[in-house]
């Protein structure tokens, strides 16, 4: 005691010789009541809007670094997270403290140096649901950040007893209700000075105050999604956590817990097979089972914070987000102009909303759903269909064949490289062309397929003018191997002959 003693009038003597004095009254600067690591931006709380008591108008001016000169951490808030100040767990039985409301938010991991965290403690000492509370806080980003129990249930985290900490004198607040979570959330991610520390963005709360989930709950409707229900509650996890609700690949899921539960819906009118339509379409099967993440979730069309269901008229706008190109080429045509009537098709008309299919040739023909054909059985604008179709499906087949070729002559070893580099060329304006097609311009459409035609002939001609040379070889080598074979054989035989002849000659003379 005397150390602090001589330590406050060391710290008085400082602030006087720098200028800095103390609230009219006041012996001693006021002592700081709650723990200080990861809390230097002292200004982010107690400035205007933070939350916390605002400083006093005498103190204007001061900085964060300022702060400290004269405020120290109280004997609770400054006591090793290893001293008895903070009371061991609880025997469960006689004397244990009943808990008011049964479910509360932990804190921080098993105590670090400089912090005492009663909370933690007890709750981990319960067992059940209590201790899963507290490990499931003790995962989350919020712990690793250090925000603990009283930044949203409020209290003394370093209090002695379980009464002492869920006071009302310490601010005890209890489990919030539905209603309040959004603005509670807020009160930290949406205070710009506050978050600033974390680079995370502060309009997530104004967001979601425009989504339908907000204005249902601004009607007393609480079964609607606030921030726990995405997040979490007490195992918040960064968005980046492949473990996270959030992620990327776990977001249909998450939004599936409550759009895809029948009973759950009941009421609002919103059919409940889209996650089931998802999972089977180009983009589930990408996102969910090729895992790429570049592929939508249902926030990439309907939000994340301001979720609301696109209109009709928004759709092609939405899918643009992803699909500029074709978007361009979409608004510049007959459909995006709505030169045909009211019912002019949308992206989803043809392609589906949450069921979206391959987006193949076979969609200019046939009397599926999305098939031009529904709209289009005869007249003028079906004979342009068919000229789009059949520029498009000239172009596929001639690039087929041009890479069916250079196949085989990669099989005989001969180099292709130049030729399928050319190939790539007649791809692309195939891929132009198809996108091109939006804008229902049969001529426009012609140019494109005609450039990928004339660039798939010259390369079949260039592959089949290599194999018939390759094959030309082929048998002008049989022919000289033939020939080559042929002397071989004659000399052999011409040899034979001779030996044959020396051999009787030299008998002839012995005898």
């Amino acid at each position: 005691m005397k150390t602090r003693a001589l330590a406050v009038i060391v710290v008085a003597a400082g602030c006087a010789a720098v200028g800095l004095v103390h609230p009219a009254g006041a012996q001693t600067p006021p002592e700081i009541p709650h723990t200080v690591e990861g809390r230097d931006a002292c200004l982010a709380c107690h400035g205007p809007g933070g939350g916390a008591p605002t400083r006093p108008a005498d103190h204007e001016g001061r900085t964060n670094d300022m702060c400290r000169l004269c405020h120290q951490p109280g004997a609770v808030a400054a006591a090793p997270s290893r001293a008895p100040e903070v009371a061991a767990p609880p025997e469960r039985g006689a004397g244990t403290p009943e808990f008011r409301p049964p479910a509360i938010l932990p804190e921080r991991v098993p105590l670090r140096e400089g912090r005492t965290r009663s909370c933690y403690w007890c709750h981990s000492s319960y067992g059940g649901r209590l201790e899963q509370i507290a490990r499931d806080w003790e995962a989350s980003i919020h712990a690793e950040r250090g925000i603990g129990c009283e930044f949203c249930h409020g209290g003394n985290p370093n209090a002695a007893t379980a009464d002492e900490a869920m006071s009302g004198a310490s601010g005890w607040a209890g489990v919030p209700s539905r209603e309040r979570i959004p603005d509670l959330c807020g009160s930290c991610h949406a205070n710009v000075a506050y978050m600033r520390q974390f680079n995370l963005p502060t309009d997530q709360l104004a967001r979601y105050r425009e989504s339908e989930h907000a204005k249902l709950l601004a009607r007393g409707d609480d079964k609607v999604a606030v921030c726990t229900d995405c997040h979490g509650g007490h195992r918040i996890l960064a968005p980046d956590d492949p473990a996270s609700t959030v992620y990327t690949t776990n977001v249909p899921q998450t939004c599936a817990r409550c759009h895809a539960n029948p009973e759950y819906m009941r009421g609002y009118g919103i059919p409940t097979h889209q996650y089931a339509l998802y999972r089977e379409s180009v983009h589930g099967k990408a996102l969910l089972e090729r895992k790429d993440r570049r592929a939508p979730t249902c926030a990439t069309c309907h939000g994340t914070h301001g979720a609301a269901p696109p209109g009709f008229a928004e759709v092609a706008n939405v899918c643009g987000n992803c699909h500029g190109a074709t978007e361009r080429y979409y608004l510049a045509g007959a459909h995006g102009r709505g030169e045909e009537g009211s019912g002019v098709p949308r992206c989803i008309t043809c392609h589906g909303r949450y069921d979206v299919g391959p987006a193949s040739d076979a969609l200019f023909a046939g009397d599926e759903p999305g098939r031009c054909t529904t709209c289009h059985a005869g007249g003028p604008i079906r004979e342009k269909v068919d000229s789009i179709a059949g520029a498009i499906t000239l172009a596929a087949r001639r690039l087929d064949e041009a890479s069916a070729r250079l196949d085989e002559a990669e099989a005989l070893n001969l180099i292709v490289r130049p030729e399928r580099e050319r190939l790539r060329e007649a791809l692309t304006a195939l891929i132009e062309a198809r996108a091109v097609q939006h804008t229902a311009d049969a001529a426009e459409v012609r140019e494109k397929t005609e450039a990928s035609v004339q660039i798939s002939d010259a390369v079949q001609a260039s592959g089949s003018a290599m194999i018939a040379d390759m094959q030309f070889r082929q048998k002008a080598m049989a022919v000289v191997v033939g020939f080559l074979t042929l002397l071989a054989g004659l000399v052999l035989y011409t040899k034979l002959q001779y030996d044959r002849g020396l051999r009787a000659a030299l008998r002839k003379q012995r005898g």
